[in-house]
């Protein structure tokens, strides 16, 4: 792989990138894999098995496996729906990006300067995939052991207090308590490779956008826009506290 400072048009990272083993707690033995995972595909001339997209797929799978055992583990009372919403709340576009805020990996991705200026290393969407394909990696680099083991050390409070959730149904009921219209769903894009898909979805509330989603199916990108819907809505209703008549939607 191509070093990360040769190339005028590449955003090199800020950090050394032993500070990111250091915040997962593992030691990468080929580098080479921590580094494809930092890779966005705006980065030219590498070919397209050198950005993060094809760990990306890989650290999705591994992710979705790791928390549902750690789920099992903790809530041995829970029935498989309410696993399935545990889930889904943990593993989607916000949490995980959140995740990789705390490991400040903005701070190490490799974009093209263009995907930089506009905010790239910030965007939720891109800090989600980094971290996925970043599971892939030290899957790749050891065994699932491994990945299941930072996993459970990035999520482990996480996957004791979360609690079934349904955006979509918390939307439906938080509109039709402040009389606004049922939302509206409307697939935005299909991105990707055939075999892999990530779709886009908006959800509108009156006319206005108020969500966006993505996800591996049509149903995943909807719940996650709205999620999005739900934040966007509480953070309008702290605005609005104390204003007559509520929050506007």
């Amino acid at each position: 792989m191509a070093s990360f400072n040769e190339n005028s048009d590449i955003s090199a990272p800020s950090g050394d990138l032993g500070e990111i083993e250091k915040a997962l707690g593992y030691v990468f033995k080929d580098k080479q894999w921590l580094e494809r995972a930092l890779t966005h595909r705006s980065v030219h001339g590498l070919g397209p098995k050198n950005d993060y997209e094809r760990l990306e797929f890989l650290g999705d799978a591994v992710l979705d496996l790791s928390i549902a055992q750690l789920l099992l583990d903790r809530h041995p009372e829970a029935r498989e729906g309410e696993l399935s919403k545990m889930r889904a709340a943990l593993v989607n576009t916000g949490t995980l990006a959140e995740a990789a805020k705390r490991l400040e990996l903005g701070r190490f991705i490799r974009l093209s300067r263009s995907e930089s200026a506009n905010g790239g290393s910030e965007r939720a969407s891109i800090l989600a995939d980094v971290f996925e394909a970043l599971m892939g990696a030290i899957y790749k680099d050891s065994t699932f052991d491994a990945a299941h083991a930072c996993i459970e050390t990035l999520f482990g409070e996480m996957v004791v207090t979360v609690t079934p959730r349904d955006p979509k149904t918390e939307l439906q009921e938080v509109l039709h308590a402040v009389g606004a219209t049922a939302p509206v769903y409307l697939l935005e894009a299909v991105e990707g490779p055939e075999h892999a898909p990530t779709f886009v979805t908006v959800v509108q509330v009156n006319g206005q956008e108020m969500g966006r989603g993505r996800g591996a199916t049509k149903k995943a990108s909807q719940q996650e826009a709205a999620a999005e819907a739900l934040r966007e809505l509480a953070k309008s209703s702290k605005t609005n506290s104390g204003t007559a008549g509520g929050a506007d939607v």
